[in-house]
Order: C-alpha cells, then structure tokens, then sequence
C-alpha cells in the first residue's frame, strides 16, 4: 500500500499548487493550510530543485523559505474545498424538541 507522500509524488508537476494559492483558492489563511498538511487531512510534498526554480521563474512564488515549498494536488484542494465547515449552518433552524 502506498503512503500519502508517494501518492503526491505520482502527481505531475503541472497540478500542484503552493500553498499561498491553496489559501487563496479555500479561503482561509496559509497558516491553517499547514496545519491542515500537519494533521494529515491535506495532501502535500516539497518542491524539487527544479521545480522551485520553476516557481521562481514563473512568478509563483517571490521566495524560497529555509522549510522548502509545499505543493499540494489540484484534486486534494478540491477535496479540502468540499469538506464540511465547523458548528451549524448560519440560516438553518435547529429542531425544537
């Protein structure tokens, strides 16, 4: 059986996004995109060599942090984009018993 990081090694390089445009693209700030990579419930692997410099070279990114830079699969936001929020739906009544 394969890990999680081996699953996102498969991935190609062109359906990865970083992390700052995982936040972006899931509304919440970068910090809780690691937390969520931290707990397990966000797929992730560190760029290569050539893939930061790729980054660098498109714009992606403006720098390389000492920790290297996390891609995450395309599908594994969309999965993170699905998940359901905390407490009870805003606008929805609670049953009265």
């Amino acid at each position: 059986m394969r890990t999680s990081d081996q699953v996102a090694a498969l991935e190609p390089f062109e359906n990865m996004l970083v992390v700052s445009e995982v936040a972006t693209f899931l509304g919440v700030k970068p910090g809780r995109i690691h937390a969520m990579i931290e707990d397990g419930s966000l797929l992730s692997r560190y760029a290569t060599l050539q893939e930061t410099a790729q980054l660098l070279a498109s714009g992606r990114i403006k720098g390389v942090p000492g920790s290297g830079i996390r891609l995450i699969p395309h599908y594994a936001a969309a999965l993170a984009a699905d998940r359901r929020k905390r407490g009870w739906p805003k606008g929805l009544a609670r049953k009265k018993a």
